[in-house]
């Protein structure tokens, strides 16, 4: 029996799947939380056995890939065997989004769980910013996992949301790690993703950072196909490096995902408040045609793009430097 294929009403096959474990994480990153920030109770969270039923009927539905965020989801005490459960579900890639502090202990049982691939949130690479940016002091954990995750042989991609106030320096630096390892490095622009903690004047347009990578680095650009980064390969390296410019340059007429949430509503876009409840469905034990039919309902009303699809964000030198660095520069 062939594999149904999602398409939403503007075309775009949608095969992947971000799902958030938890609201929980051990950081407070300053574009990320904010004072007022207010966290479920666990028993909100869908259970792993409700993941493995979800993800079982979307695969059915043609999602080829899932990927496993939070928060930080290496703080869901049931991680690996949420990994392995989702790997059973014959999911072609299975991949996780963590800050790296608490995974270093876990890499060997991740893989043996059947995890295919790792992204690490990394925002600096000197420690005195990087507790800047993130309020903890965690950066020693994060190398450390960074290095072990590749000796353990797993594909890493390393996150970087570029905020005001990172230097030159500070940017080929991350270039330097896509150089010398065989990983990607990936320039994310700051988006406005969590209410009260979105500020404007800390957003760094990709483009800026771009034309600093292609003056000091030969690049071979690869085709981005659906993918959210623009990606080089490094004609002198080992690596990649990557450029996500939500804001500035929309990828939206190339999206195909959709997003669990930890309390378990499908949102069809991370831009958008539109979701389609599927918990009470989970835990009616509910048909599992009338759990394809929302995730179906919440494809076919995934937006055209965000708000900077149709109008970039004005990244003018007026509006983003005006105000001074949000954090102390370091470097360069």
């Amino acid at each position: 029996m062939e594999t149904e294929k999602l398409y939403d009403s503007f075309g775009r096959r949608v095969r992947s799947l971000r799902i958030s474990l938890t609201e929980l994480c051990n950081f407070r990153c300053i574009y990320c939380t904010t004072s007022s920030i207010s966290i479920l109770p666990s028993s909100h969270y869908l259970t792993r056995y409700e993941i493995h039923r979800f993800v079982c009927i979307a695969n059915k539905l043609g999602i080829e890939k899932v990927r496993l965020t939070g928060g930080e989801p290496m703080l869901r005490e049931d991680i690996v065997e949420i990994v392995q459960s989702v790997k059973t579900t014959g999911t072609q890639e299975v991949s996780i989004t963590t800050n790296g502090s608490r995974l270093a202990p876990m890499l060997s049982a991740l893989k043996k769980a059947g995890l295919d691939r790792i992204n690490i949130s990394l925002d600096s690479m000197n420690a005195e910013r990087f507790r800047e940016v993130t309020l903890v002091h965690a950066f020693r954990e994060v190398m450390q996992s960074v290095f072990l995750a590749l000796k353990a042989g797993f594909p890493v991609k390393l996150n970087m949301v570029a905020l005001k106030g990172l230097t030159r320096d500070e940017i080929l630096e991350f270039v330097g790690l896509a150089r010398d390892w065989p990983l990607d490095v990936r320039f994310l622009e700051f988006m406005p993703l969590c209410g009260e903690a979105w500020r404007p004047d800390l957003v760094f347009p990709i483009g800026e950072i771009r034309s600093i990578v292609q003056d000091h680095f030969q690049l071979e650009e690869i085709p981005r196909d659906d993918a959210p980064a623009q990606t080089f390969r490094l004609i002198s390296g080992k690596g990649r490096v990557g450029f996500i410019g939500s804001l500035t340059e929309s990828f939206c007429d190339q999206c195909s995902r959709i997003r669990l949430t930890a309390d378990g509503n499908i949102r069809p876009c991370l831009f958008s408040g539109t979701q389609v409840p599927i918990k009470a469905l989970l835990r009616e034990n509910a048909p599992d045609a009338a759990i394809a039919a929302a995730i179906r309902e919440a494809v076919r009303i995934k937006p055209a793009g965000n708000a900077f699809r149709n109008q970039s964000f004005d990244s003018s030198e007026e509006t983003l430097r005006g105000a001074g660095p949000a954090i102390r520069k370091t470097g360069g």
